[in-house]
């Protein structure tokens, strides 16, 4: 009986792992554990994050993120929340209107009384702020890469720990 399932937003049948067609990187059963992947970044509620600099205020958003679109499963629509990893008054609440390269696009509808970060976590507007208040970690004043996701010019190592916890956790 033929079969087929949808993850994260890629349709998968029988014919991606009758035979050979298992062992396809692009079709195959490292596809489908990618999009397993995917979808599992997605309910952690961490998605991205990103250096980019700006003032949190209402309006179009572009941040250049560490994670390239390929890799994460955020879709047009998503209802995301941008904050600071250091400051937790710092923060906007939108929805993706594009993601592609490494360039994210917010429309923020929502956003804190002001205050510039560059060292921003982007997930569900719920899941963020909790998972960043729960982690002290230790200082840290040069670069780090991790699984190759870099944080260059790490001032606080707490600013980034929810990152890498949740790489951590989703096996990335």
């Amino acid at each position: 009986m033929a079969w087929s399932v949808t993850i994260a937003g890629t349709t998968y049948t029988q014919a991606n792992v009758e035979g050979n067609a298992y062992a396809d990187e692009s079709s195959g059963l490292p596809a489908i554990l990618r999009s397993v992947a995917e979808m599992g970044a997605s309910i952690s509620g961490v998605y991205a994050t990103s250096s980019t600099g700006f003032f949190a205020e209402v309006g179009q958003v572009t941040l250049t993120t560490h994670q390239h679109a390929d890799d994460v499963f955020l879709p047009v629509g998503t209802l995301v929340r941008a904050a600071s990893a250091s400051d937790l008054t710092v923060f906007v609440v939108g929805t993706v209107s594009s993601f592609v390269g490494h360039a994210l696009v917010i429309d923020a509808t929502i956003a804190s009384t002001g205050g510039v970060a560059a060292d921003w976590v982007i997930g569900h507007p719920f899941m963020v702020v909790r998972a960043i208040q729960l982690d002290p970690a230790p200082m840290l004043t040069a670069d780090l890469n991790a699984n190759e996701y870099s944080i260059l010019n790490a001032a606080n190592l707490q600013s980034y720990a929810v990152t890498l916890g949740a790489f951590y956790a989703l096996g990335l």
